[in-house]
């Protein structure tokens, strides 16, 4: 990482809640740009721990953006058919591990939905 003046940040500290990397440089007391920089003391910048990821994928996605119409159609569906179904995406229940039961149901009347309506509902039952 380089600030604008073309000085080193070097990592000083991780967030492991938001799974970021803190960069600084003790540079910024004699920089000239300190004014256009930063109204800190020093400059620091955040960056996630996957931001390289991020960044490929962006780009990829400005690269051609036709990709992101085929996730409308193949992802975001789902979810949000998901969403009506729980009335409006807000949990009924309380706590990590009855939220996660609860999305895992939601997911699994979905799946269900969506076979009964590719096969029909006599072959799922059994008598097709």
């Amino acid at each position: 990482m380089r600030c604008p003046a073309g000085e080193t940040l070097r990592p000083s500290g991780k967030h492991t809640r938001n799974r970021a990397v803190r960069y600084r440089t003790s540079a910024c007391k004699d920089c000239q740009l300190k004014g256009r920089c930063t109204p800190g003391a020093q400059r620091t910048i955040h960056r996630l721990v996957d931001q390289s990821a991020l960044d490929r994928m962006e780009r990829r996605i400005y690269a051609d953006l036709s990709l992101m119409r085929i996730r409308r159609c193949t992802v975001e569906h789902p979810f949000g058919t998901i969403k009506r179904m729980s009335g409006g995406g807000r949990f009924l229940t309380r706590g990590l591990r009855k939220v996660k039961a609860e999305a895992a149901l939601s997911v699994l009347a979905f799946n269900i939905i969506h076979a009964v309506n590719a096969f029909g509902s006599e072959k799922m039952i059994g008598r097709g």
